[in-house]
């Protein structure tokens, strides 16, 4: 009896060292590391908890940032800066200001020549007043001096070229012309 349960601790103990190790191992609902605590520990109250202590480790990075733009309220939605203002503000000023003008950052990199990157991934900033707050915010630093100002618009927004836009301007464009010919000639 001895030698079976050793046996069975030694593959537990293997079983477990192999998903601890393997990359390609990766829970990705509630229920499923619910009932893999319960098959391992068989204790109701432990494995509520640790399901609680892990829901935000099973969250993507899109639903973080949904979550984070659904907890601000409308006052912090209004104080939120304009894209637009914070490259004019932030151009060719020191680190410092850049800090002090939009807060602490969430990650800070630093790059081969001479460059720094602030990283906000927060809400600070946002198109428009009434659009959506911008995914993430890269102030790139060269040499202690703001050189570029850098967004990630968010998700559902196009920006750049594209011949979609390219062909709806072109309609308007058609169409205001077309109904200024039609009032010229009346």
């Amino acid at each position: 009896m001895k030698d079976l349960s050793k046996l069975l601790l030694v593959s537990i103990s293997l079983s477990c060292l192999t998903n601890c190790f393997s990359q390609d191992v990766k829970i990705s609902n509630k229920e499923d590391l619910f009932k893999n605590c319960m098959a391992t520990f068989a204790d109701e109250v432990k494995c509520s908890s640790f399901l609680e202590k892990s829901e935000q480790d099973l969250l993507t990075e899109q639903e973080i940032k949904r979550k984070q733009r659904e907890a601000l309220n409308q006052e912090q939605l209004a104080g939120l800066k304009i894209r637009d203002d914070i490259k004019d503000a932030l151009q060719s000023k020191s680190k410092k200001f850049a800090i002090a003008y939009l807060g602490e950052p969430d990650l800070v990199h630093s790059g081969g020549d001479q460059r720094e990157y602030l990283i906000y991934n927060r809400p600070i900033s946002k198109y428009a007043p009434s659009s959506d707050p911008d995914d993430q915010i890269t102030v790139i630093l060269r040499r202690g001096k703001v050189e570029r100002v850098n967004h990630v618009p968010p998700e559902g927004v196009e920006t750049g070229f594209s011949m979609k836009k390219l062909m709806q301007n072109k309609e308007v464009r058609l169409n205001s012309k077309q109904e200024t010919e039609t009032q010229t000639a009346k």
